[in-house]
């Protein structure tokens, strides 16, 4: 699997390059005579077309390569049929690494097509391992990371000089595996995206579509309304994919962003039970993970192609139950969990560096 993340990463790096580039134009011959362009006329009128960025926005993220930490707090688990469970285990912390990859593949004015990868783990570190094994889910989060391993295809197509299409495809492998034993591409989960939108004028562009995403820890299916905004001064603006992300920035200078806002994480992740290890008579367990991080976030571009970014903020736990078998959860519905698992709240820190789009 590492040959073909980097195989993926070699082709994103390069690939635009080659096809970017363009051999010398011929030189004119001695001698050869001119030609008087100013008697041309212009048979057709040229197509303009709306870009996809907007003055002041924060900077486009082509690599990012980062690491997130969580401080301590509490897992109070319970799996249906388990006896002597035990109550409110301490996690000392919650940490992990995260990779992403953003690369426009294709780039036109008339179509913008960027193609990524996604990395993202979360290990566990118990304070008490041996009580931990009592339960099946801990013994799962003891024994591996959370791992999440994602493809996603945005295309950006503008219909005139104003409005515009984005459609967006995206699949996932999610669980408790480890690197060096991958769980089924079976268990694949796909999301997607479709927005129609304005571009106002050069500080504005909105949109509004529909989203099959996983943030909420379930299938759901959700309106989204988007938005990048930078006030007429240049000092502030506003970007937004709500309900996923809101932002408000601050544009302090060149080199130095601030954004104050909130992100809904979240993934369903599959527990291995294979082999019944776990003796529950049945390998479907999904963990429904969803949280909002409120968080400030300062940006520094270090160099023009580098920035750094250093997140801090506080993680509320919206789910972290279990359910048998990916199914369509809507918001409000009622259907009794598998088990229902608190998860404390604690305060959280994310730092990365990051090769930026010029």
């Amino acid at each position: 699997m590492r040959g073909v993340l980097l195989a993926f990463f070699v082709l994103f790096f390069f690939l635009p390059f080659s096809v970017v580039s363009q051999e010398d134009p011929p030189m004119e011959e001695e001698g050869e005579e001119e030609f008087d362009y100013s008697n041309l006329v212009q048979t057709e009128k040229n197509k303009a077309f709306c870009s996809s960025r907007v003055l002041g926005q924060a900077p486009i993220k082509l690599l990012s390569v980062g690491y997130d930490f969580q401080t301590a707090h509490t897992l109070n688990p319970s799996i249906g049929g388990i006896e002597n469970q035990p109550q409110n285990e301490d996690i000392n912390a919650a940490h992990g690494t995260r990779f992403a990859l953003n690369y426009p593949v294709y780039s036109k004015n008339s179509f913008l097509l960027n193609l990524g990868l996604t990395y993202s783990e979360t290990n566990y570190d118990f304070k008490n391992a041996a009580i931990s094994s009592q339960d099946p889910l801990i013994t799962a989060l003891n024994n591996n990371a959370l791992r999440s391993m994602g493809f996603t295809a945005t295309g950006f197509k503008p219909l005139n000089s104003k409005h515009y299409i984005i459609a967006q495809f995206g699949a996932n492998l999610n669980g408790d595996y480890a690197m060096s034993n991958i769980q089924s591409l079976e268990y694949t989960r796909f999301t997607g995206a479709l927005i129609y939108g304005l571009k106002s004028n050069d500080r504005k562009i909105w949109g509004v579509g529909l989203s099959r995403t996983y943030l909420g820890g379930a299938l759901n299916y959700v309106p989204v309304y988007y938005m990048l905004y930078t006030a007429a001064n240049k000092k502030w603006g506003l970007e937004m994919l709500l309900p996923a992300r809101f932002n408000y920035r601050r544009n302090i200078n060149d080199k130095n962003l601030l954004l104050v806002g909130w992100e809904v994480e979240g993934n369903t992740f599959r527990l291995n039970n294979t082999d019944d290890q776990y003796q529950l008579g049945f390998d479907d367990l999904e963990l429904r993970r969803s949280e909002l991080r409120f968080r400030v976030t300062w940006e520094h571009a270090i160099s023009k192609q580098f920035w750094i970014s250093a997140q801090a903020g506080y993680r509320y736990n919206w789910s972290y139950d279990i359910d048998r078998g990916d199914f369509f959860r809507p918001f409000g519905d009622d259907t009794p969990f598998y088990t229902e698992t608190d998860l404390t709240n604690p305060a959280y820190f994310n730092v990365s560096i990051n090769w930026v789009s010029p």
